[in-house]
C-alpha cells in the first residue's frame, strides 16, 4: 500500500468542538464554519468572491481507520454497509 504525506493549505473552524456537538449531516443543523487559508496560499484565492462555490477536501484526522463496515448512523435496524456508502460515522 502506498503512503502519502498531506500538507494542509488551511483549516476549517467552527463552534463544533467534538463529535457529540456535530450534526450527523450538514442539513441537520450544522453551524456556520470558516475556511482559514494559510498566508502562503493567499495568492491562490485571486478571483474568489463571496458566494462562489468551493470543493473542500477534508481529512478527518480523528476517524477510526480500522472500521470498514457498520450500521448507518449506528442504527442497528439498518443493514450493515461499507463506510464509504454510509456517509456517516459507523
Amino acid at each position: 500500500m502506498n503512503s502519502y504525506t498531506l500538507e494542509p493549505i488551511g483549516f476549517i473552524r467552527s463552534t463544533v468542538k467534538g463529535r457529540e456537538d456535530a450534526p450527523r449531516q450538514g442539513p441537520e443543523g450544522a453551524p456556520d464554519a470558516w475556511l482559514e487559508i494559510e498566508p502562503q496560499f493567499a495568492k491562490a484565492l485571486l478571483g474568489m468572491e463571496v458566494g462562489h462555490e468551493l470543493m473542500v477536501i477534508t481529512w478527518l484526522h480523528k476517524a477510526k481507520r480500522d472500521v470498514l463496515r457498520g450500521h448507518p448512523r449506528s442504527d442497528e435496524s439498518r443493514p450493515v454497509t461499507g463506510v464509504f456508502y454510509t456517509r456517516s460515522p459507523a
